[in-house]
């Protein structure tokens, strides 16, 4: 009588079920956390940007006459929100537009008694702002 001798690798067999299983499933569960946050960093950043739009778009690009200390307000809400922003998150602007903007921002509205010339052209600092 013939014994049967039990050939099985089992570690290969472990191993072989973890590569078709489970290494899928986990790979594709970091994969989605990872795109979920990369996602709610932009919608984020939107969000901040479309709120900085806010204060400025009603006060320079309306087409109205507005006072100097309306406009030196915005100024002062727009220069305010943008050092809040980025102290709360950092790094989610780009460098570069931020300090442009902080540039512009930080300038004031009035030097000097006259109007900055940077103010004159509201679609730059528009520009400027999508650009963050």
């Amino acid at each position: 009588m013939d014994i049967v001798v039990n050939d099985i690798e089992w570690w290969q067999i472990s191993l072989h079920s973890f590569l078709n299983g489970w290494l899928p499933g986990v790979v594709t569960f970091a994969l989605g956390l990872w795109l979920a946050r990369i996602s709610n960093h932009r919608k984020l950043k939107q969000e901040l940007k479309n709120s900085i739009l806010e204060i400025f778009i009603p006060t320079f690009n309306a087409g109205q006459t507005i006072t100097f200390e309306s406009a030196n307000e915005a100024n002062k809400k727009l220069l305010v929100t943008l050092n809040v922003y980025e102290n709360i998150y950092p790094n989610i602007f780009r460098k570069k537009s931020a300090k442009e903007l902080k540039d512009v921002l930080s300038d004031g509205f009035l030097i000097d008694g006259k109007v900055n010339e940077k103010y004159m052209n509201p679609d730059e600092i528009q520009n400027l702002i999508k650009n963050l």
